[in-house]
């Protein structure tokens, strides 16, 4: 009995301890995540975050989730990927203790519009430049007479077929090939409105597409032309710069409604009358110069004449028209003019030291820009558009014939020397200078975003 008491005794002092024996301490969730920093390096995005707290002192370890997909997972509190310009994400931060504690956070990210140069250099090639990185974001071959028209996200070009390219991808989205009888062919001159695609093909015939379907609606025969269209609600202007007539063609028939003869001029008949300039359509007026000194006003629904300006006869007018205010400016080869869009009268003229006039006059802030080619250099002029006084100018290492355009007060042009210039539009200093592959001849345009803002230059049927 005495052992039997004794062992009773060691139990219940044995259940007594296990009884005493503190609970062990639960675990402590970490703590809230705060973004700190979206930034965005063209379509590169990191995102920081603060390090979640934890009461335990517990590493943490993350994982984001961008629209449902695993970025990255790690320790660190901040990450980097690559997203689409002109889109929204939803973004997700899982932050764990490997202990069962959990915290989350969710965000929403807008990625940047995208700003993109478009240009066509020397070997045919568009390129497709990104204005934050200044790097291409790719390539496509195209024509070296072409105008490219932007259009719902996509850039159109014209080799074997017209084809819409989408803008960020340089993958072709749409094409239509109205002419089946001819291989290796090329579209030009390709211009847009709501519903109809414009386009010239081989043999100079213009034809008419639907925009949706890519199914041809008509089409007409010129002879040897290669200009600019211009477009208005109910009409495609169609000038040459071999001929010497301007069309107006019906948009829904493809027929004439009416056509329009340059004068001939007798003083001078060795040379053959032709158009030079791309029309520009102002209100009911249609302007556009000849070879002759020539420059004309029309009402564009009749095709009558309003006025006629007679240059000197061995001036050609070359850049293409412009408007600011009461004014359309438009230059030959030697001189820039300012005319009064109503009657003709000069308001003022400007006439580099030297060089030819090769670009066509952009507007912006008051001001007139225009390249200059100098016999193997070249000039940017930044003029005063309401009296032609010359208010900065800037070397350029070759001649030009690309068109400035200006887009944040930056303007864009290339020369022959393979370079893309940005200049400072208010005091005319280079805020950059790039090497391109090859020379650059054409005009370059501006696309901003999802389409919303597109910068011609003048020399595009769609700068009106």
């Amino acid at each position: 009995m005495k052992y039997i008491a004794v062992l009773l005794i060691i139990l219940c002092l044995s259940c007594s301890s296990d009884d005493n024996t503190p609970a062990p301490t639960p675990n402590s969730a970490p703590q809230s995540i705060k973004i700190d920093a979206i930034t965005f390096e063209g379509e590169n995005v990191t995102i920081d975050w603060s390090d979640a707290q934890d009461a335990d002192g517990d590493q943490i370890f993350y994982k984001l989730y961008i629209n449902s997909v695993l970025i990255k997972e790690s320790t660190e509190s901040i990450a980097t990927s690559i997203l689409n310009y002109n889109s929204e994400y939803s973004g997700r931060i899982i932050g764990t203790d490997k202990k069962g504690g959990v915290v989350e956070i969710d965000f929403e990210i807008s990625a940047p519009k995208s700003k993109i140069l478009f240009y066509t250099d020397g070997f045919s090639s568009l390129i497709a430049l990104d204005l934050y990185t200044l790097k291409p974001m790719w390539s496509a071959q195209t024509s070296s007479l072409e105008s490219h028209t932007i259009s719902d996200n996509l850039i159109y070009s014209g080799i074997e077929a017209i084809n819409g390219i989408d803008i960020l991808s340089g993958e072709i989205k749409w094409t239509s090939t109205p002419n089946t009888n001819s291989n290796n062919i090329q579209y030009r001159n390709i211009i847009l409105d709501d519903t109809n695609v414009f386009a010239f093909g081989p043999n100079s015939t213009l034809y008419c597409v639907n925009k949706n379907s890519g199914g041809k609606l008509w089409e007409r025969s010129f002879l040897n032309y290669y200009a600019q269209l211009a477009i208005d609600a109910d009409k495609v202007f169609v000038s040459s710069r071999n001929n010497d007539h301007l069309y107006a063609i019906n948009k829904l028939t493809g027929l004439t409604d009416w056509s329009f003869l340059i004068t001939v001029n007798n003083s001078n008949p060795g040379a053959s009358s032709q158009i030079k300039t791309n029309p520009l359509i102002v209100n009911d007026a249609i302007y556009f110069g000849d070879n002759h000194g020539n420059f004309y006003s029309l009402n564009k629904n009749t095709g009558l004449q309003n006025w006629i300006i007679h240059s000197n006869q061995f001036e050609t007018y070359y850049p293409s028209p412009t408007q600011f205010k009461e004014s359309v400016i438009v230059g030959t080869y030697n001189t820039l003019y300012a005319y009064n869009q109503n009657n003709g009268s000069t308001i003022w003229e400007y006439k580099p030291n030297n060089g030819t006039l090769e670009t066509s006059p952009f507007i912006y802030n008051d001001k007139v820009y225009i390249g200059v080619s100098k016999n193997g250099s070249g000039e940017l002029l930044c003029l005063n558009a309401n009296d032609g006084s010359l208010i900065w100018r800037l070397d350029l290492e070759n001649n030009t014939t690309s068109s400035p355009i200006v887009f944040e007060n930056t303007v864009y042009i290339g020369d022959w020397n393979k370079n893309m210039y940005a200049v400072n539009a208010e005091t005319g200093t280079l805020d950059w200078k790039i090497k391109t592959e090859e020379m650059i001849f054409r005009s370059p345009t501006i696309v901003v975003g999802a389409s919303e803002t597109v910068i011609y230059s003048s020399v595009s049927g769609l700068k009106n």
